[in-house]
């Protein structure tokens, strides 16, 4: 039957052998320079991020307003003289 044989120690510090080959580095917070090149990076990612999503919105939106347009341009039409004469030449 398996048992536990004592106590290993909380999280990290198990007892078991060191760990070799880790590395680790960091830069100090007096040398980074947290804002390098963000106005930069706004302008340029920004229109790479619009102008990639441009035409999932320019379709439809054309779209729209051509449907829109198309549509008040017919409504005016049957609401005038002809567009009557017309509308009861068919019924």
């Amino acid at each position: 039957m398996a048992g536990g044989h004592g106590y290993m120690g909380w999280w990290g510090h198990m007892g078991g052998p060191k760990q070799k080959g880790i590395i680790t580095y960091s830069v100090s917070p007096y040398a980074q320079k947290p804002m390098a090149g963000a106005l930069y990076n706004a302008i340029f990612n920004t229109f790479r991020r619009v102008s990639s999503q441009a035409i999932f919105v320019i379709l439809p939106a054309s779209a729209l307003i051509w449907t829109i347009q198309s549509s008040q341009a017919r409504n005016a039409f049957l609401y005038s003289k002809a567009g009557r004469e017309e509308l009861a030449a068919l019924l």
